[in-house]
């Protein structure tokens, strides 16, 4: 016996700028991607070469690249294997370049802090820093990454990089500009009190292994000991003595313009709408009406067939119209046209028209129509009973909600790494 085959599983690539970003502002979300059975992969632009060396111990490799970007390469390897073991690219290497261009490097831009506390440019940026490459060769590596990975989605900072790096909002624009030309969804990660959140993953689930991720980079952060009356609070030390704590969840805003909900009823459409809705119902109740003043007479082994159908016909367009828009209006339109057609048809046809005959299908279609509109019409709209009872009942539900809803509403996303707050130099 064959079986189908088992869908794919989801791949999502995470487009990040240094070692360290990846597990600091989205770990989370790559780790319960991971354990729901996700292909997570994680593309780094650059090796961090201009971070810090925090410990004493690694003091020493400051200002030089080639060992900085050694050790980091090293500390990104082991925090993705806490996470769980993501897939890993280096961009303008190998599944990160177009295979006709040779292989290169991206060295980290640098920063300094702007005067509103916000990173900006450095002012010595090296030749071949991030920054400095062209954007269309940046956008073509990462294309690459999506084609070679073989991404249903790809995930980078939001537009102002987070706080402002430079390697930041560059990632930023070359992904998506990447994900748009590949025709594939790109969505920011963004503050978890954002007006413009699509998307939230709860991450308490997995704050074990984020906690081991982030330990990892010692060279940049310094990870508070655990709490061991609140053992899923991840706090850490920035190099500028920031205090950040990871959020309970994570927030994403997907990259797309806001599309208005389309109008459920009559009443939400627009002026020229309602206009258009009522012009359609009289016509279709115009061809209801003449159809029907044709067809009801028909018979079918005795069976009155037509006048069975056709009243049918009539109790579904009129019904169904104030069913599915709630309107009033709508039913008048096609009640009155299929009226007008009737009088119509049999006025054209004279006295002796055969159209509506003195039997019992000619009296059912002469005035079941009218019978039926004006029943449709005179029923109460209980929509506003039914809204208010949706209301006090979610209401009551909320107020009983249990504690394990709140750490997702609760959590402070100000001082999360996805916030951007002041104090990180790469």
């Amino acid at each position: 016996m064959s079986k189908a085959p088992a869908p794919r599983p989801e791949r999502v690539l995470f487009v990040h700028a240094h070692p360290d970003d990846e597990t600091l502002s989205s770990g989370g979300t790559i780790a319960t991607l991971l354990e729901l059975g996700a292909e997570v992969t994680v593309l780094t632009a650059t090796r961090g070469e201009r971070g810090e060396m925090l410990t004493e111990t690694l003091a020493p490799l400051f200002g030089d690249g080639p060992r900085v970007a050694a050790h980091r390469e090293t500390e990104i390897a082991a925090a993705l294997a806490a996470l769980g073991g993501p897939a890993h690219l280096w961009l303008g290497s190998g599944g990160a370049r177009p295979t006709d261009l040779p292989e290169r490097r991206y060295s980290d831009s640098g920063m300094q802090w702007g005067p509103d506390g916000r990173a900006i440019a450095a002012d010595d940026a090296p030749a071949d820093s991030l920054t400095a490459a062209d954007l269309g060769e940046v956008v073509d590596d990462i294309r690459a990454a999506i084609r070679s990975t073989g991404a249903d989605a790809v995930v980078s900072y939001a537009d102002d990089g987070g706080y402002g790096h430079p390697d930041h909002v560059r990632v930023h624009h070359a992904a998506r500009h990447a994900a748009r030309a590949e025709e594939v969804p790109f969505s920011m990660i963004v503050p978890a009190d954002s007006a413009e959140v699509d998307l939230t993953v709860d991450v308490l689930p997995v704050r074990a292994k984020v906690r081991a991720a982030v330990e990892q980079y010692r060279s940049q952060v310094t990870v508070d000991p655990a709490d061991p009356s609140d053992p899923q609070r991840l706090t850490w030390v920035m190099p500028h003595g920031v205090r950040q704590e990871a959020p309970a969840v994570e927030a994403f805003r997907h990259d797309a313009d806001p599309v208005p909900p389309a109008p459920q009823t009559f009443a939400e459409l627009t002026r020229p709408g309602k206009v258009t809705a009522v012009v359609v119902a009289a016509v279709a109740g115009l061809v209801v009406g003449a159809l029907g003043t044709v067809t009801h007479q028909q018979r079918l082994g005795g069976v009155p067939v037509g006048m069975v159908l056709t009243t049918l016909i009539v109790l579904g367009l009129v019904v169904g119209l104030r069913l599915l828009y709630r309107s009033r209006a709508m039913v008048a339109a096609a009640g009155i046209a299929i009226i007008v057609a009737t009088q119509v048809l049999v006025s054209v046809g004279g006295g002796s028209s055969p159209l509506v005959l003195a039997n019992v299908a000619g009296y059912v279609w002469t005035f079941a129509p009218a019978v039926i509109a004006a029943f449709t019409l005179a029923w109460p709209d209980l929509s506003g009973l039914r809204a208010r009872a949706a209301a006090a009942s979610a209401g009551a539900g909320s107020s009983a909600s249990t504690p394990a809803a709140a750490p997702a509403s609760s959590s402070d996303p100000s001082d999360t790494a996805a916030s951007g707050a002041p104090g990180r130099r790469e």
